[in-house]
């Protein structure tokens, strides 16, 4: 049944679970993630205030495009930042997640966003960057980044990038606004700020199964295969709620979007057989969407019905589209959280991603 991402579930869990039991976090959230991402209505208003103090440097001027380089956790900002100048401003901006930048001009703003400030491709884009024509400005709590003689936002964060949305989107918020290529209003942040500070109690580890939405969603996608479909401009989120379902619960999930999906993915959904079991689809829709494309989730829907692949539909609420995907951003970080738990992983942990990167950084043969 379809409902809204706040409202309790029709069915409620009775037994006791894990996930209401507090020894159970104290033993696999041992960093711990839990009150971080409970805080991020407060990291809202810091980040942001930290981008409108920030100097802009003279040179600066309002851009004919803005480039925003990133990798993962802090990428996400970006992608955000670019849904919301989609929907409201003339001037492009676009995301780098490789080694390579698109062509620039002397109008161009180039950012760099990294939070170690060591991230290789952000650095190896941003390098090319520097020898292009462009505006150009960093952001990261230290490394190379910052070490780099252009100008620098820096932050403090001694956590993940992943629960770093506030300081990785914020402070670009602020910046772009400042050179006039979307406009955030000041009550949209405050709005935003304090709906997340509500949820955290709604969706937080002390609010039982039967009235929480988050640990709900989590006991649905346990031994599943989570595909996040994003209705118009929660698309993003769909990205957003992959990667965090990938790197806090330590497992496969999949995005994608609608209507895109309903011209492609639609023709695929009943097979392979032996994956049907394994699916878990979850659209993510919202009060603000095209009404063509909430007619879309419900008859997609039913076309997941008629080939017996598990899905379920959440609404997000919100007044203006950053509201609103940062309120979805939000329930999805609570339901990889939970995930992580029921999957006896430590949320914070990304072992083999660390791995991989000092693979990477072995000489291969021929380099």
């Amino acid at each position: 049944m379809s409902q809204s991402a706040e409202d309790n579930v029709v069915n409620p869990i009775a037994a006791r679970t894990l996930l209401d039991d507090a020894e159970t976090y104290q033993l696999f959230d041992v960093h711990p993630m839990g009150p971080v991402i409970a805080s991020l209505g407060d990291q809202i208003i810091e980040a942001s205030t930290a981008g409108k103090i920030w100097p802009l440097p003279d040179h600066f001027q309002r851009p004919d495009s803005v480039i925003i380089i990133g990798m993962g956790g802090s990428a996400i900002g970006g992608d955000i930042a670019a849904t919301i100048a989609r929907l409201s401003s003339t001037i492009p901006v676009d995301v780098i997640r490789d080694y390579n930048i698109p062509p620039t001009t002397s109008r161009s703003l180039i950012i760099a966003n990294s939070l170690s400030g060591n991230t290789e491709e952000t650095l190896a884009a941003f390098e090319q960057a520097r020898s292009s024509p462009g505006m150009r400005m960093t952001m990261s709590t230290g490394g190379k980044l910052a070490n780099l003689d252009e100008p620098h936002l820096n932050f403090n964060w001694a956590h993940p990038p992943r629960a770093a949305i506030g300081w990785n989107l914020f402070p670009l918020l602020a910046v772009l606004q400042r050179l006039s290529v979307l406009t955030i209003d000041e009550t949209e942040l405050q709005t935003t700020s304090a709906a997340l500070t509500t949820l955290a109690a709604h969706w937080g580890p002390e609010a039982p199964i039967q009235d929480n939405r988050a640990k709900q969603l989590a006991l649905q996608f346990q031994g599943k295969l989570p595909v996040i479909v994003g209705v118009e401009f929660l698309e993003v989120v769909a990205r957003r709620w992959a990667g965090q379902i990938q790197e806090n619960a330590k497992q496969w999930a999949f995005w994608t979007a609608l209507p895109e999906m309903n011209h492609n993915l639609l023709s695929g959904i009943g097979r392979p057989a032996a994956a049907i079991d394994q699916l878990e689809v979850l659209f993510l829709d919202a009060q603000l969407a095209h009404h063509r494309n909430r007619k879309r989730v419900a008859l997609t829907i039913d076309e997941l019905n008629a080939v017996n692949v598990a899905s379920d539909h959440v609404i997000a609420r919100g007044v203006s589209p950053l509201e609103t995907i940062m309120r979805a951003c939000y329930l999805g970080d609570w339901v990889s959280y939970y995930l992580a738990i029921l999957n006896e992983e430590n949320p914070t942990e990304t072992g083999t991603i660390e791995r991989f990167k000092k693979r990477m950084k072995k000489p291969a043969a021929g380099e």
